[in-house]
């Protein structure tokens, strides 16, 4: 049983609807009875009667009012003892290379300024951790912007652009892309994704044909195997790292300038928001120290 579901439990049960109380906490209505379901499995017994159009609590759920009141109090005020600092736990999950490039730093500096938080970290493509803050099983995550638009409880605000770089043994030749891709092998990244969506998207626009011959999850896998000489790719990477592997040469795309947006959502009710803030400005803070110390080393190619 955990906090946020007896938080959702306290909203349902002041405002007597599964919708209001999701437009309270900023969880969607589906997601909200999920909870209580998961609420009610828990303690093996019905908690609502929902014969009714309106929820109503039974004796069960009327009794469990003042005790998770108790708890929920509890936790809170705990936390910011003695110092009046926001505290509790945080949980927080990225996409896999900002997951190790970025926040790590970012979480140094927010733990240093609230030392009383708790952080709990996952990693997962951006439609998974989107889903996951949606439901309130997360309470930011750093994603891909959405090729979408994102329910009317969430938000998505930008923290960093990554350039999107074409990759290629560190020997090949390359005179024009449209060439290049039509007679190397291409790796993918997963068309599932919305990373990968966007490629996909970008080289339909501009009418490329590519020799496909792999489609993988992994941006470091897909490098790795571009090192091996096993084909070439399209990647988003921050300019830090073009030129941090000998075994590849990076080409910037240009004409246009392409670029994959990472992003920190969040849902718009949330208790944390304190918190979060703070965590979007040390994450801002830590992509533009990034910025400034990138020095890098790639040749300009032609979309056209």
């Amino acid at each position: 049983m955990s906090i946020r579901t007896l938080r959702t439990f306290l909203a349902v049960a002041r405002h007597g609807t599964f919708a209001a109380a999701a437009r309270e906490i900023g969880l969607t209505q589906a997601a909200v009875s999920l909870q209580m379901r998961s609420l009610e499995d828990e303690m093996k017994t019905a908690l609502f009667d929902r014969s009714r159009r309106s929820v109503v609590l039974n004796t069960a759920g009327r009794g469990l009012v003042a005790r998770a009141q108790e708890i929920v109090a509890l936790y809170e005020g705990l936390p910011t003892a003695g110092d009046g600092q926001p505290g509790g736990k945080l949980s927080v999950g990225a996409i896999p290379p900002t997951f190790a490039q970025l926040l790590p730093d970012a979480l140094l500096r927010l733990k240093q300024s609230y030392p009383r938080i708790d952080v709990r970290v996952v990693n997962g493509v951006s439609s998974e951790l989107t889903s996951k803050v949606e439901h309130g099983e997360l309470d930011a995550a750093l994603v891909t912007e959405p090729p979408t638009k994102l329910g009317a409880n969430l938000a998505w605000r930008p923290i960093l652009r990554e350039p999107l770089v074409l990759f290629t043994p560190a020997r090949m030749k390359v005179a024009s892309l449209r060439e290049l891709l039509a007679e190397h092998p291409f790796i993918r990244v997963n068309r599932l994704s919305w990373t990968g969506r966007q490629v996909d998207a970008i080289l339909k626009t501009h009418g490329i044909r590519v020799n496909d011959a792999m489609e993988l999850d992994s941006l470091e896998t897909i490098r790795e195997m571009v090192a091996r000489g096993l084909g070439v790719s399209i990647l988003p990477l921050a300019e830090s790292r073009w030129s941090d592997d000998p075994r590849v040469q990076a080409w910037r795309l240009v004409q246009p300038t392409l670029y994959r947006t990472v992003g920190l959502v969040e849902r718009k009710a949330e208790s944390r928001s304190q918190l979060i803030a703070a965590l979007r400005a040390c994450l801002l803070d830590r992509s533009s120290r990034e910025r400034k110390g990138a020095r890098p080393r790639a040749r300009a190619l032609s979309m056209t």
